[in-house]
């Protein structure tokens, strides 16, 4: 992003929070917003707070979406929505009090007499902010203002704490160690989810696992990180397609696909017509939004997860389930987008596999024993999850809600 575009930005950005700061607050009134639209950890915890009798009758909910067809979805479950490139959303967006989101996307826009919530869409293992090489100084500049204007900016752990204030600049005192509101879906796992979202019966499987890859930007998408030959979605230089489809069957194995939303357009152009066979089903965004779902809502029932370095499995360690790693660019990725925590082999409990061989081999030893790299994975998880329940959302209801209140009354004493 260019100077000029940041300073224009900058200047719209200073008026408007004047013109937001003069406008009345309605007192109850809770805006959520996420990305994708209804999901993550604004999802989790608007269902908290929705689901919650005492607090849906003092509070009213309003979702901020950017796909119009959802606003029609959502008002037809009764839930009140808008478009945040319209009047009415703007409105809506400068009369809430509080504001929960997951990209923190309205962080320069929101006013002092507002509260703003930053519930994040993951810890990190990877760069960000002024850890982030690629960010020019105009953008960081953006960023650190941004964050500052965060009330309040949630984590796992003392070190994600660490993590999150360092990399946006933030004031450690505004980072609070709650757990994220999507974890509390971990906890839920039967296999009913997954069985409504694609319509089959799972009876005939006698393990799920998940392939998670993580974001590429474009110029990472090149032979040597990720799209060796189109049927092989893991960048395996031995990759045989028909012996991993006759060992998922003799299995009873069925391997679900779900990519980074910013990826998944990329993924379904490239590799068309390779997914959704017997033992291989693609999760499209198109698929969770008509059932209303996010990944939360079936992570909880997948059995052994499969990953490069996509952060969610600092998630689903919660679970204590075999996590399988495929750091096939390492190398690259390393030098383009950089890591946070390392060294890369303490941080991610689960052997890590380059090729096709060792890939069969460690999957097989995954499913015979689920406690496979069962120390590892503790070690990581202690450190990078304090809490380990299904009671993240009512922690970030009683932080700023019941502990701001007190925080308040005690001020005025």
């Amino acid at each position: 992003m260019n100077s000029k575009k940041m300073f224009l930005i900058n200047s719209l950005t200073f008026f408007f929070q004047i013109f937001n700061r003069l406008v009345p607050k309605n007192e109850n009134q809770i805006l959520f917003e996420s990305k994708p639209d209804f999901a993550d950890n604004a999802n989790a915890m608007f269902h908290y707070l929705n689901e919650n009798a005492e607090i849906r009758d003092k509070y009213s909910f309003v979702w901020m979406v950017n796909d119009k067809k959802m606003i029609k979805s959502l008002e037809k479950k009764g839930i009140k929505a808008c478009n945040k490139f319209c009047l009415k959303g703007i409105i809506y967006l400068i009369r809430s009090k509080y504001l929960f989101v997951t990209h923190n996307e309205n962080g320069s826009l929101k006013s002092n007499n507002q509260i703003l919530i930053n519930l994040w869409h993951g810890m990190p293992l990877k760069s960000m902010g002024f850890f982030k090489e690629s960010e020019n100084n105009s953008y960081l500049k953006f960023i650190k203002n941004s964050f500052g204007n965060n009330d309040f900016l949630i984590a796992t752990s003392i070190i994600m704490k660490s993590a999150f204030a360092s990399s946006f600049r933030i004031n450690p005192r505004k980072v609070h160690i709650t757990g994220q509101p999507r974890n509390d879906k971990l906890f839920c796992n039967t296999r009913s989810n997954i069985s409504t979202l694609l319509n089959i019966d799972l009876s005939k499987y006698d393990k799920i696992i998940l392939f998670c890859p993580t974001f590429r930007p474009s110029k990472s998408r090149t032979k040597s990180s990720g799209l060796v030959k189109k049927s092989n979605i893991f960048d395996f230089e031995d990759y045989d397609e028909n012996h991993f489809h006759d060992f998922l069957r003799v299995n009873n194995i069925l391997l679900l696909l779900t990519f980074h939303p910013f990826d998944e357009k990329y993924y379904l152009s490239e590799f068309r017509g390779n997914f959704n066979k017997d033992n291989i089903i693609l999760i499209t965004k198109k698929m969770l939004k008509r059932s209303f779902f996010d990944l939360y809502d079936i992570l909880g029932e997948i059995e052994i997860l499969i990953t490069d370095y996509s952060s969610v499995y600092f998630d689903f360690l919660l679970l204590d389930k075999p996590i399988i790693f495929t750091p096939t660019d390492f190398q690259q990725y390393s030098e383009e987008r950089g890591f946070l925590f390392e060294p890369y082999e303490f941080w991610t409990p689960g052997p890590k596999v380059q090729n096709y061989k060792t890939f069969i081999k460690e999957l097989k030893q995954s499913i015979e024993d689920p406690e496979y790299y069962k120390n590892e994975r503790k070690i990581v998880n202690d450190i990078v999850n304090r809490y380990q329940d299904d009671k993240s959302c009512k922690r970030v209801y009683d932080l700023v809600f019941k502990d701001n209140e007190k925080f308040k009354r005690d001020d005025k004493n």
